[in-house]
């Protein structure tokens, strides 16, 4: 789903929504394989636990990619949502609570 909207996407980034639930480790495995297959795109990934009502804003990018500043990037995407979370240039995740945010925190990540 990812290479997908990566190979539709113009620019640099990629924003998708896959849930896969409230899990880092999940995250990093697909953060790792989109990174080993696309070298010139930064990835988003907005994932939900409906359950819970949170969900998790994951970015990363190559470090090739000089132009896109994943903490930056996630910081501003959900501003105002009480989400908390680091990150570095390279990658970024924050934890973020009501579900109902998430259109809004991916029409700001798309924007960005």
């Amino acid at each position: 789903q990812c290479l997908a909207a990566a190979a539709a996407t113009e620019g640099t980034k990629v924003v998708v929504r896959a849930d896969f639930g409230v899990d880092g480790k999940i995250a990093k495995s697909v953060t790792a394989a989109f990174g080993k297959k696309i070298k010139d795109k930064a990835l988003m990934i907005l994932t939900a636990d409906m359950d819970a009502d949170k969900f998790m804003v994951v970015a990363c990018a190559p470090k090739s990619l000089k132009d896109v500043d994943c903490k930056a990037w996630v910081v501003a995407s959900t501003e105002g949502t009480n989400g908390k979370g680091g990150g570095k240039k390279d990658t970024a995740q924050f934890t973020i609570p009501g579900v109902s945010h998430i259109d809004a925190v991916m029409e700001k990540a798309k924007t960005f």
